[in-house]
Formats: structure tokens, sequence, C-alpha cells
């Protein structure tokens, strides 16, 4: 983050200067030259470090009458003619070529003679990446400014009336709000592929947060907005390695939490707590529902480590987010069903493995409490980096469902887990076995079967 110095100007005595002793102030080049300036007409002077933003987000961001304030100029620049810095997707450092082999997510382990498909060329990084520690905009001026999604980019595309035009002898396209008249610049600073400078004066291409939403196990793609003479889309699409100018804008993070319809009653098993009749997106009828990480409340597409939100990528770190989340912000349950439901403790989810009679039913788990009510746990194994369920890659069909509590400390091998892991019941109906794990990787995506909470 920026660090501003400011030179304070006005002393007793220039407050007091009268017009025939005007003070003024003169700066010595480094060509030799020199320049004045009145001391009248200068407020303060600030020394800031080139290409990033006073720590004030009102000093450079533009309100276009939309759901974000956007910025004046890109990242890495200094005034809206700059082109700025050129970056990679999900880097926050520009570099002098950008290749498939000095990208920071590229898989160092792919090898397409080993039957890997190309799209694990690439650690795809989320469906979004705005306002995490890939966001080079979030990383480097902070507080909420972020890389805009591709919504973000299209409200602001089909919001705005298009010019093609020059500031400081520098083409680009301004465009000028429908809404409230408001305008910003951006200049055509082409785009990076290896070493070559493509597209100078000719284009603007721009890095949105969001990731293609083709199938998983596609080829790594990201969208982008493109913007030229005649054209101002975000719907094109591109590998993650090339390199792009990034514009920022201000505002929270959009919400990904989905609402989901919750049961009328829980049944009653004869336990300390009531269950719900099914799991969070299913029905009575299906109850299979979908996958959530632990301490996510969104549903996504394919599930490993980098594109964890509680992952973070730079240091290699997980965050802490205490010994239970049961009924919390992080907690699935209860933010997308209500305020009655939560996630069940270790203990209770231990308590439904020894007080209740488990029998099987095709691979899924009926599951009977003492006062003879049941409940069905689907065997949805878990949701895997290819974007389906882990029997995709196994035969043995399982059932991995989340509790609010986090695992062990270390590993059985000793190694320190450092949060990376959580308390989960797992079953395997073919084999007659169910039980509570305290080491599975919490960026796993498994099935949430809640309890109710009153």
């Amino acid at each position: 983050m920026k660090k501003i110095f400011t030179l304070a100007l006005i002393s007793m005595g220039l407050l007091t200067a009268s017009a025939q002793e005007q003070r003024i102030m003169r700066i010595y080049m480094m060509d030799g030259t020199s320049q004045t300036i009145k001391v009248t007409d200068v407020s303060k002077i600030a020394f800031e470090k080139e290409g990033e933003m006073p720590i004030d987000p009102e000093n450079k961001l533009v309100d276009m009458g939309l759901s974000v304030k956007w910025a004046a100029w890109n990242v890495g620049a200094t005034m809206p003619s700059d082109y700025g810095n050129f970056y990679a997707y999900g880097e926050i450092e520009p570099k002098s070529e950008y290749t498939v082999e000095n990208y920071q997510w590229v898989n160092p382990d792919y090898d397409p003679d080993q039957f890997m498909d190309e799209w694990e060329q690439y650690y795809k990084l989320g469906s979004t990446m705005t306002g995490t520690n890939y966001d080079v905009a979030h990383v480097k001026w902070g507080e909420q400014w972020r890389i805009p999604t591709r919504e973000e980019w299209k409200e602001l595309i089909e919001n705005s009336k298009w010019t093609w035009t020059a500031i400081d002898g520098v083409a680009g396209c301004r465009a000028t709000s429908n809404i409230n008249g408001n305008s910003i610049f951006f200049p055509a600073a082409g785009n990076m592929v290896g070493k070559e400078h493509t597209h100078d004066q000719l284009g603007c291409f721009y890095w949105t947060s969001s990731e293609y939403d083709g199938e998983p196990d596609e080829e790594c793609r990201n969208y982008r907005a493109n913007m030229d003479a005649t054209n101002h889309a975000a719907d094109g699409y591109d590998y993650p390695d090339v390199g792009f100018s990034v514009r920022a804008v201000y505002g929270p993070v959009p919400s990904r939490t989905v609402s989901y319809l919750a049961p009328n009653e829980p049944v009653d098993l004869g336990l300390s707590v009531k269950w719900a009749p099914f799991n969070i997106g299913g029905t009575v009828g299906s109850p299979s529902g979908h996958y959530f990480c632990w301490g996510e409340t969104e549903v996504k597409r394919y599930s490993h480590r980098f594109n964890y939100i509680h992952y973070d990528p730079i240091s290699d770190s997980y965050v802490d987010l205490g010994e239970s989340i049961c009924g919390t912000e992080y907690d699935p349950a209860t933010m997308c069903w209500n305020d009655d439901w939560r996630l069940p403790t270790a203990a209770e989810m231990q308590e439904l493995i020894e007080k209740c009679t488990w029998t099987r039913s095709g691979y899924d788990a009926i599951v009977t409490g003492p006062n003879g009510n049941s409940i069905r746990l689907p065997a949805m194994q878990f949701l895997t980096y290819a974007g389906k369920p882990s029997g995709f890659l196994s035969p043995i069909s399982s059932g991995y469902y989340l509790t609010g509590d986090e695992g062990a400390e270390t590993w059985a091998s000793g190694k320190p887990t450092d949060h990376e892991v959580c308390t989960v019941l797992k079953f395997y109906m073919e084999e007659g076995t169910y039980k509570l794990d305290t080491t599975t990787y919490k960026g796993m995506g498994m099935s949430v079967r809640p309890v109710y909470a009153k």
C-alpha cells in the first residue's frame, strides 16, 4: 500500500505575506533546469510511490451511477492516459514476458503424455477472484478496491456511450455514463503475449475477475473486456497467462451465497437435536442437494485448494475461522437456509453414529433413531477438481458430511495441519463402516445435513 508524505507549506510568515512579497517555490530538475510555482497556488505536496493509489479512495474514483464506482486509471498508472501494468490472470506483479512457462498458477505436474486433460494445465482459481489474494487491484490498493466481475463490466458497457478518442496523444475509449454524464477513459494499451506487445493503440484489453463458465473440465479460460473503435463487450475469454490491463472498481464483493428452501419441519430421531430431512439444495423427494467446502456458503463447480476462499495462495496458509463455525457467517446451513438451522457439531454427529441403527439402501445410509424415525443420507462422495463426484475417479461409493468443527491439529504422520482440515462424517455402506474423520481437507466439496438450531 502506498505511503503518502505531505510537506506543510503554509507557515505564519506565508499567511501574512503581502502582494509585494509574493513567495514562490522553485523546483530544481535533474537536467539542470528549474520551475517556479506560487506558494499561494499550492495546497500540499505529496510524495507517492509510482503506480499505486492514494489510500483515500475518494481521490481517484468516478461515480458512473452504477452498482460500483470505477477507478479513473489503470492499476500501475498515475493518470488516465497512462497504460499502467499488464498482468496475467491471478498474478499480482507485472513482468517482461507472458508465457505458459512463467505463469504463476501453471500446474507443474501437467503432462499431456500421462492422460491428463488440457484443463489440468493450469490451477483454475474459481468462478471469480474479485477481492481475493489473486486480485491485483485488491492486493495493491486495499480496502474495497478490486477487479470488476464480468457482470460489472457488462453493466458499464451497457449503460455508457462509447467514443474512440485520444488523451495526451494516447488513443483509447471514453465511456460516458447514460445515467449521470460522468466519464472515464481507457487507453488502448493492447496486450502482452510472450514478449510481444500487440494491438498497441488499437484496442483495450482488460481482465474481468470471472472464469469462463463452460464445463469445469474444459480448457482454462477467463473472461475479458475488449474495447476498440467499433466494439465494446465482455463476452470474449482468453488463456490466463497472457498480459492484460486491469481497471479497478470500488465496492463490496458481491455475495455468492444462495438461499434455498428449508424444510417445514425437522425430523425427531429421539436424540439431543432434530435433523433436517434432506441436504442443502435437496428436497424431501430428492435429498441429495449440493456440495459445500468447510466455511463456505456458495456452491462451486469444482473444488481444490486454489479455489478455496479461506486459502491464501500468496502465503500458502489457511484462515483461522475458529474451532467451530456452527451458526456463524461461515455456516452454510445458517446462511443458505435461515437461523433455525446450523451445521451439526462433531459430538452431535457422533451421537448419530452411536445411538442410531445404520442400514444400507443401495450405497446410501438409512439412519434410524431410538424412537423409530429415520433419515436418508445419500452417498454423494465429494466434489473433485474435475467437477464430478469422487466416484468418477473411484468405484467406491461413500458419503462425506460436514460438521461445524475444525479438525485435528496434526495429521497422523505428525505434520501440522495449520487450519486446513475439518471433522466430517464418512460412511461406506458397502463395507458397513461409518465414522468421524478429523483429518479431511476443508477445501473439498462435501454434503451438508443441517440440524435444527432451536
